[in-house]
């Protein structure tokens, strides 16, 4: 997808020179990608874009885990119903990736869900004592992940 429209691609990398050979609706693109100060760019056709990388298995291991990215904002979900225990942050703190953010009881046991990414919590959308359902949205954090090349 490019920005959120479908696209038929192929894209052929060579990780030695950090270059990039694209094909996008059948036009031909050869850009180069390089990371600097923590951010990944693509350098196409004389234009910088920031951009975020990931891998098949990071989005296999983010829809497994009920995690979402939509834009730079990333929704943390129940990973099974329970009930909320204790929030561990408030909206407007930072966080680090694999911070604890809030507590959820189910079975009779605590399960801590903790941050996939650095960012903030953008919104809280549960409260102590409430019930939640698997697949809730419970935290919105802002930032984005670290990518993986």
């Amino acid at each position: 997808m490019v920005d959120g429209r479908p696209m038929s691609n192929s894209v052929v990398t060579d990780q030695e020179h950090h270059r990039l050979l694209m094909l996008l609706d059948s036009r031909s693109f050869d850009a180069e990608v390089y990371r600097s100060n923590g951010v990944t760019s693509v350098l196409l056709a004389g234009r910088e874009f920031p951009c975020i990388v990931e891998d098949e298995r990071l989005v296999s291991i983010r829809k497994v885990a009920g995690l979402t990215t939509a834009g730079h904002d990333t929704v943390v979900k129940a990973p099974m119903p329970g009930l909320i225990v204790r929030l561990l942050k408030n909206v407007g703190d930072a966080v680090i990736k694999g911070e604890r953010l809030l507590i959820v009881e189910a079975m009779k046991m605590e399960n801590e869900l903790k941050s996939p990414i650095a960012g903030k919590v953008k919104e809280i959308h549960v409260a102590v004592g409430r019930p939640v359902d698997k697949g809730q949205i419970l935290i919105t954090l802002s930032g984005h992940d670290e990518e993986v090349l």
